[in-house]
């Protein structure tokens, strides 16, 4: 894999995380948790999601991408840019994985920053490092199925982005 490829990837990630680290600007702390309705996740548990899941590709991509090398050949059913345009499409809710589902981990969003700006200092440095092909290694996704290397770093910045927006659209509605 090309080291522009590799730029393009870490730009990506960098680019939705700030994002998402802006949504969280200014969020007073007795509007963490505020909901309009039990359906609707506050801020805080979005966040909680955001972070926790882009913590566990995070873990993931370090710990356990490289074991898992694809056939030779190979290549993942799903096209990067439907993995894209399934996160970006806000129309569609999706039942998070039990595993994914907000507790309450973090106590208000100091310490959720601080942890996911170290997991997502820790992924790119993770890429900065790599010479692989991530085309070359695959590990499932719970819910789309087989994703390569790079197809999941495209989901971690796709799935933070997702839950910017859905960030934005409920402080906006909220009257934050």
């Amino acid at each position: 894999m090309s080291a522009n490829r590799h730029e393009q990837l870490a730009h990506e990630i960098t680019a939705t995380t700030d994002g998402f680290l802006r949504s969280l600007e200014g969020i007073p702390g007795d509007r963490w948790l505020y909901t309009s309705s039990p359906e609707v996740w506050s801020v805080g548990q979005t966040a909680e999601h955001t972070a926790g899941v882009f913590r566990n590709i995070q873990r993931l991509m370090a710990k356990k991408l490289l074991d898992t090398p694809l056939p030779a050949g190979s290549r993942s059913p799903m096209g990067d840019e439907v993995i894209v345009r399934l996160m970006a499409n806000r129309d569609k809710r999706y039942s998070a994985p039990e595993f994914t589902l907000p507790t309450g981990k973090w106590a208000g969003a100091t310490p959720l920053i601080a942890d996911f700006v170290e997991s997502r200092r820790l992924l790119l440095e993770w890429l900065a490092a790599r010479t692989e092909d991530l085309r070359g290694y695959g590990v499932p996704h719970p819910l789309i199925g087989p994703m390569d290397g790079v197809q999941w770093l495209l989901f971690a910045a796709a799935h933070t982005e997702r839950h910017t927006r859905q960030i934005v659209e409920f402080r906006r509605q909220a009257g934050f």
